[in-house]
C-alpha cells in the first residue's frame, strides 16, 4: 500500500525539481541502465493553463500609429496571420481594452460578436497590479543600482492612486504584498542587493561564457569547440585530445550550473505572474534584468507566457545593461588572442542574455526596453499599458504537429497602416499516437481528480522545508523496483517509470507540476541492488502562499498501473 507522510512542521512553496537515487556509495548503476529525465508538468485539461496547442494558437497584436500611440476600432479582416510563411484563416478574435492610468474607462464593444466586454463605471478606473520584479540573481551591483535609482523614481513620480505595487526578486522566495504605500516601496527596493549564484570567469585560461557552455554541451558549433580546446590547450599547456576532453567537461559543467540558475529565475518570474494574476482589475509585471540564457528552455518559457496571456497578465522586460557594443574580440577585460569563431559568436552570447524577457513580452502584449541607457524612460514606458490588444487566434491544423519553432508574422490588411508588435513565433508539440494522447488524458484525469489508485508499490513522503532559494515542499518518492513489471531483452530488464507531482489550489485548479521518468535497462547486478535500496525520486515544487492539494502519481509505462496519492499542504 503507498504511504503518504506530512513532515511535522507544515509549511511549504515554491518550484524547481531535483533527482535522487538512493542507494550505498559502492552500488552504482551504470547510465546505459538507469537514466532520470526531468520536466515540467502540463495536464492538457487544466483551466486556465494553455500551452499553444496545435488546435489553437494564439497571438496577442498592439498596433501604433507614429506617435506610439495604439490604434482602436480594427477588425478581424484588418490582420493577416502568416506561420511560417503561410497564411492563416484567423478563427479567433477578440479586442482586450485598458484605460490609461487615471483614466476613466468609456464603455467599449467588441467588432466580435462572440466576445462582450464589461463597461467600467466612469468615474472609478479598475486598479492596476503592478509586480515588479529586480532580478538580484543574474544582475551586478552597478546595474542592480541604476535599475533601483530608476524603480523608485518610478514610485515616487509615475504611479497613481490607485496603483498598487509589489516588489519581487529573484533569487530569494518571499511574500508580497501590493501597496500603494510610497516610502514603503522605496525602503523594499533599496533593500534588493545583488545575489550571484554564477558569472562568466573571463580572466582563466580559454574562458567559457555561459551561452558557448551551453553550445559545446549540446553539440551545436563543432568549430567553437575546436578553437576553445586550442586555446586551452596553448595556455594550459597540453595536447589537443586531452583539450578537447578537458574544454567540453568544463562546457557541461558550466551549463548544468547556468541551467539551474535560469531555472530559479523562470520560478521567480512564475511566481510574480501567478501574484499578480489573481489580483482584480489591470495586471502586469515588469522584470529588470541584465539578462539570463534561456537556450534549452523554450517550452518552459512558451508554458509561462500563455499561463501569464490567460490570466489578463502582461509581461514587460527591461535590460539593466543599457546601452552596450559588441566589440570584436572582446572588451579590454577580455583576454586578448581570440579565435574567429569565438569572435562570430560574440553578438549571439550578447543577445542570449536578453532572449527570455524579449519572448515573454512578445508573447503576452508587453514592451521589452533595451539597448538604451535611460532607464527611467524604460519604466515610464513599460509602466503604460497598451490601451487596445488585439488577441488574434488560428488553428494550424495537423500539419503544425511537428515539434519545431514557427516564426509568426502579423500584418495589415486592406491599406491600413501601423507599427505592429505581436508574438514572433511558437513552438508545436510533437504529433502523439491516439494512445499515447488516451493515456496522457487518463494520466492528467486522475492527477487532477480524487481517484487513489494504489497498483503500484510506492511510498510518498512530504518534506516542507527551505532551500538557498526560499520555502519548498518536496516529493519523496521511494518505489519498490522488485515489485515492479519488466520486460526481458537478452540480458536486461526494460521498465520506464513516471513520477508527477502537482500542487492544486482551493478549487481543484492546477498551479505548478513537475515530471521525471527513469528508463530502466537493468543488468542482474542492478536490478538486485535496487530492488534491495528502492529508487527514490524526489520533485520539488514552488508556488505562492496559500493552501494547496499536493497529488502525486507514479505509473508503470508496459503495464499502465498507477499509484495516486494526495495531501493537503499550506504554504507561508
Amino acid at each position: 500500500m503507498p504511504l503518504f507522510q506530512m513532515s511535522p512542521s507544515g509549511l511549504c512553496t515554491v518550484a524547481l525539481l531535483t533527482l535522487s537515487q538512493t542507494l550505498p556509495a559502492q552500488m552504482q548503476i551504470p547510465a546505459d541502465e538507469l537514466s532520470l529525465h526531468a520536466a515540467p508538468y502540463f495536464p492538457s485539461s487544466a483551466a486556465g493553463i494553455i500551452r499553444t496547442q496545435v488546435e489553437l494558437v494564439e497571438v496577442p497584436t498592439v498596433v501604433r500609429d507614429s506617435n506610439g500611440i495604439a490604434i482602436p476600432n480594427l477588425t478581424r479582416e484588418d490582420f493577416e496571420v502568416l506561420d511560417s510563411g503561410k497564411r492563416q484563416e484567423i478563427s479567433a478574435f477578440s479586442i482586450e481594452t485598458f484605460s490609461r492610468a487615471g483614466e476613466p474607462i468609456e464603455p467599449i464593444v467588441s467588432p466580435d460578436p462572440n466576445r462582450t466586454q464589461t463597461p467600467q463605471s466612469r468615474s472609478e478606473p479598475p486598479r492596476r497590479y503592478i509586480a515588479l520584479v529586480l532580478d538580484d540573481l543574474n544582475t551586478d551591483f552597478a546595474s542592480l543600482r541604476r535599475g533601483k535609482t530608476a524603480a523608485q523614481k518610478f514610485v515616487s513620480e509615475a504611479l497613481t492612486p490607485r496603483d498598487l505595487v509589489g516588489i519581487f526578486t529573484t533569487a530569494l522566495s518571499q511574500t508580497v504584498e501590493f501597496t500603494a504605500d510610497v516610502p514603503a516601496l522605496r525602503q523594499a527596493i533599496e533593500a534588493v542587493n545583488p545575489h550571484p549564484r554564477y558569472s562568466d570567469e573571463l580572466h582563466e585560461c580559454a574562458p567559457l561564457r555561459a551561452y558557448e557552455a551551453y553550445v559545446i554541451a549540446n553539440h551545436l558549433d563543432p568549430p567553437l569547440l575546436r578553437a576553445k580546446a586550442a586555446e586551452f590547450a596553448g595556455c594550459a599547456l597540453i595536447p589537443m585530445d586531452a583539450a578537447l576532453r578537458a574544454v567540453e567537461g568544463r562546457a557541461h559543467f558550466i551549463w548544468e550550473h547556468v541551467s539551474s540558475n535560469t531555472d530559479d529565475t523562470l520560478r521567480s518570474v512564475a511566481a510574480a505572474v501567478a501574484a499578480v494574476g489573481r489580483m482584480p482589475g489591470q495586471r502586469l509585471v515588469l522584470l529588470t534584468s541584465s539578462g539570463f540564457v534561456s537556450a534549452g528552455k523554450e517550452q518552459e518559457l512558451q508554458a509561462l507566457s500563455t499561463v501569464a496571456l490567460h490570466n489578463g497578465v502582461i509581461v514587460s522586460g527591461m535590460d539593466l545593461r543599457g546601452l552596450y557594443t559588441v566589440m570584436p574580440g572582446g572588451d579590454a577585460a577580455t583576454p586578448r588572442g581570440r579565435s574567429m569563431p569565438e569572435i562570430r559568436i560574440q553578438t549571439l552570447v550578447e543577445d542570449a542574455q536578453a532572449d527570455a524577457m524579449a519572448m515573454l513580452a512578445s508573447a503576452t502584449g508587453g514592451s521589452f526596453f533595451h539597448n538604451n541607457n535611460d532607464l527611467a524612460l524604460g519604466f515610464h514606458r513599460l509602466g503604460a499599458v497598451p490601451e487596445v490588444i488585439y488577441l488574434l487566434g488560428f488553428s494550424p491544423g495537423e500539419t503544425a504537429a511537428d515539434g519545431k519553432y514557427h516564426p509568426l508574422k502579423v500584418r495589415l490588411t486592406g491599406g491600413r497602416h501601423g507599427s505592429v508588435e505581436a508574438r514572433n513565433g511558437y513552438y508545436a508539440p510533437a504529433k502523439e499516437p491516439p494512445a499515447d494522447l488516451a493515456r496522457r488524458a487518463d494520466r492528467d484525469r486522475i492527477l487532477m481528480g480524487p481517484d487513489a489508485p494504489a497498483d503500484v508499490a510506492a511510498r510518498v513522503i512530504a518534506e516542507p522545508g527551505k532551500s538557498d532559494t526560499g520555502p519548498r515542499v518536496v516529493a519523496q518518492v521511494w518505489i519498490d523496483v522488485s515489485r515492479l513489471n519488466f520486460e526481458t531483452n537478452k540480458d536486461r530488464r526494460m521498465q520506464q517509470v513516471t513520477v508527477i507531482a502537482a500542487l492544486l489550489d482551493d478549487a481543484g485548479n492546477f498551479v505548478v507540476g513537475r515530471q521525471a521518468r527513469a528508463d530502466l535497462a537493468l543488468k542482474n547486478r542492478s536490478f538486485e541492488a535496487l530492488s534491495s535500496a528502492g529508487l527514490s525520486v524526489s520533485l520539488s515544487l514552488h508556488a505562492p502562499p496559500g493552501a494547496y492539494n499536493l497529488r502525486v502519481l507514479v505509473e508503470e509505462d508496459l503495464t499502465g498501473k498507477r499509484t495516486a496519492v494526495s495531501s493537503s499542504v499550506k504554504l507561508r
